[in-house]
């Protein structure tokens, strides 16, 4: 396991390697470290930028990129220029990694699965701590241990020490949980066993967090990508029936405890409709009923970048929906979202953008792409998620890293796909 942390290469790759590895491990927590080792690297790279190396960025450089020029056109007609302006700063981590992973010397699909590792480790390490913080809230507090399956530590309050969105903390649980999957099917001995005891902490931390987009993108990778991507036909069954075992095992877990009870089932319909506490906050399909009627307005180019929230606010006090107008709710709806800032055409450059994302993991059959893209189409129906920091810096590292880590295959490559038992 020491190559985790140490590579064999030279001074300017290890620095390289090093920075993503820090930036990986500074994900889960405050926007100012990640940003900070961003920064960094970008200093690193250009200093060791050579002449020889400066060409015009490939083709999937500016596709990488297409989010933000969207937002960065929608911004030169927003109601607010100072808005427009915070919305294009806010996604400047969409130009500047596919630029970074472009004109690095690092060989990306060398150190993937490292990398990949890393986050995995990262993860599985700042599950512990949450479990550690929890327990020790609950010996000073004089509960009894079986409070931790409340709502005193669930969803929202149990990634609260750590001051990171839940459902962006799964997502980064659940690219951990693919690798450790990956390597279990591939690895045996020790490694196996280390593995498989990563992955049992990560799957509680994703069950305590309760993410239900990041769970149900899970088992849509699960049941479909791994069987398909990693397994030949002979091995499938056996893995379909250790899968419905774990599927049954997390049903019956869910409807053990109240708290998952009434997370995934009761508050279901709260999450869409109404939530009532003492100031009453509407539940996501009436903002996005609300988001319909601004984008009714202007639908093909929409209102410029930085209008939703300010615009929604107005919606919020003239329907009387308090709660969400004293919140600064944003429409929870990445595809709504994309069509109050920028209209039809911001939405077509979208999903262009996540197809051909897909279209190439499909292509190469690769796990890891397949993952990040299925959580991020998934997620995007109910989060704004290029809206907040931390969705913005995973959107950008992971869309661009597993696109330049890419190995193109070759044509005997292709003939083994073809050729292989499916």
């Amino acid at each position: 396991m020491n190559t985790t942390f140490y590579i064999k290469d030279n001074i300017e790759n290890k620095i390289s390697f090093y920075h993503l590895v820090l930036f990986l491990f500074c994900l889960p927590f405050d926007r100012f470290y990640s940003t900070l080792v961003l920064i960094s690297f970008m200093i690193h790279i250009i200093i060791f930028l050579r002449p020889a190396s400066l060409k015009l960025p490939d083709p999937s450089v500016f596709i990488l990129q297409s989010v933000f020029y969207v937002t960065l056109i929608s911004s030169a007609y927003a109601l607010s220029l100072t808005n427009g302006l915070e919305a294009v700063s806010r996604q400047l981590a969409i130009f500047i990694f596919p630029l970074l992973f472009f004109y690095s010397a690092l060989d990306l699909h060398k150190y993937r699965l490292v990398l990949m590792r890393s986050i995995s480790v990262c993860c599985a390490l700042t599950v512990l701590y949450l479990y550690f913080d929890a327990i020790r809230v609950i010996r000073f507090k004089g509960l009894s241990l079986h409070s931790l399956f409340s709502w005193k530590f669930v969803n929202q309050n149990f990634s609260l020490p750590i001051n990171m969105h839940a459902t962006y903390l799964s997502m980064l649980i659940v690219l951990g949980l693919v690798y450790c999957l990956q390597q279990i099917l591939n690895t045996a001995g020790k490694r196996k066993i280390f593995y498989i005891g990563t992955s049992l902490v990560l799957s509680a931390g994703l069950i305590q967090l309760s993410s239900k987009s990041a769970i149900f993108s899970f088992l849509i990778i699960l049941f479909t990508g791994i069987p398909w991507m990693l397994l030949r036909k002979k091995t499938r069954w056996l893995y379909f029936t250790g899968s419905f075992v774990f599927l049954t095992m997390l049903i019956s877990f869910i409807l053990i405890f109240q708290i998952f009870r009434d997370r995934f089932i009761i508050t279901l319909k709260d999450d869409l409709f109404e939530n009532g506490t003492i100031v009453d906050i509407n539940g996501r399909h009436e903002r996005w009923n609300l988001s319909m009627d601004l984008i009714r307005q202007s639908p093909y180019f929409g209102t410029g970048s930085g209008s939703e929230i300010p615009l929604l606010r107005n919606s919020y006090f003239e329907h009387k929906m308090y709660g969400s107008y004293l919140a600064s709710l944003n429409a929870h709806n990445q595809y709504l979202s994309v069509l109050i800032n920028s209209g039809v055409f911001g939405l077509f450059i979208y999903l262009a953008t996540l197809g051909w994302g897909l279209y190439r993991a499909l292509k190469y059959r690769d796990i890891f792409l397949f993952s990040f893209m299925i959580l991020v189409i998934v997620i995007s129906v109910g989060e704004d998620l290029l809206d907040v920091n931390k969705g913005i810096f995973i959107y950008s590292f992971f869309f661009s890293f597993l696109i330049r880590s890419l190995k193109k295959p070759g044509a005997a490559h292709f003939k083994q796909l073809a050729t292989r038992k499916v």
